[in-house]
């Protein structure tokens, strides 16, 4: 059998369950959006295991599904104790009168990102992990790591007042 007729055999497949994977995970998760990315995810792992779509059942699916929601769950849950962890950090920084707020400014900015910039510079300053390590745990090259480092920095500087940048140059 030739790839295209693997192609359209997993795509018809992707076509007739696509609406009952969708389902069981739009029940539990809280968005379309956020189902329609779960979703995806799990027929890209099917296509991932198997192209040629021969085995593709709804309980093998649904399985997929459990697991990618459950992984969703785990990571809604770290960010939850991150963002706790930031906010915790940014009100007992509030009551250090020698740093002026800039502590409080810096959580705030981090808040503001998106999780992946926010993730690797945390690894990078909270955790204190060169750039190799944050690359494993990333799970990238160190090059691609450099570059998200970059663009996370990046972002960071449009979140907080260039008042602070400069008075860190100084």
């Amino acid at each position: 059998m030739y790839r295209g007729q693997h192609d359209q055999r997993f795509a018809a497949v992707d076509h007739e369950l696509r609406p009952r994977v969708f389902n069981y995970i739009h029940r539990r998760v809280s968005s379309r959006e956020a189902a329609d990315e779960l979703t995806n995810d799990v027929f890209r792992i099917a296509w991932e295991r198997n192209p040629e779509a021969v085995d593709l059942t709804v309980p093998w699916l649904l399985a997929v599904a459990r697991n990618v929601v459950g992984n969703e769950y785990r990571r809604r849950e770290r960010t939850g104790l991150l963002m706790e962890r930031l906010h915790e950090s940014a009100r007992v920084s509030a009551h250090t009168p020698d740093l002026g707020g800039q502590q409080e400014t810096v959580a705030a900015g981090l808040l503001r990102l998106r999780e992946t910039d926010r993730e690797v510079l945390l690894l990078t300053y909270w955790d204190d992990l060169p750039v190799s390590d944050v690359a494993q745990v990333l799970g990238c090259s160190p090059a691609a790591a450099k570059v998200r480092l970059h663009r996370a920095r990046k972002a960071f500087a449009k979140t907080i007042p260039a008042v602070m940048l400069t008075e860190g140059d100084a």
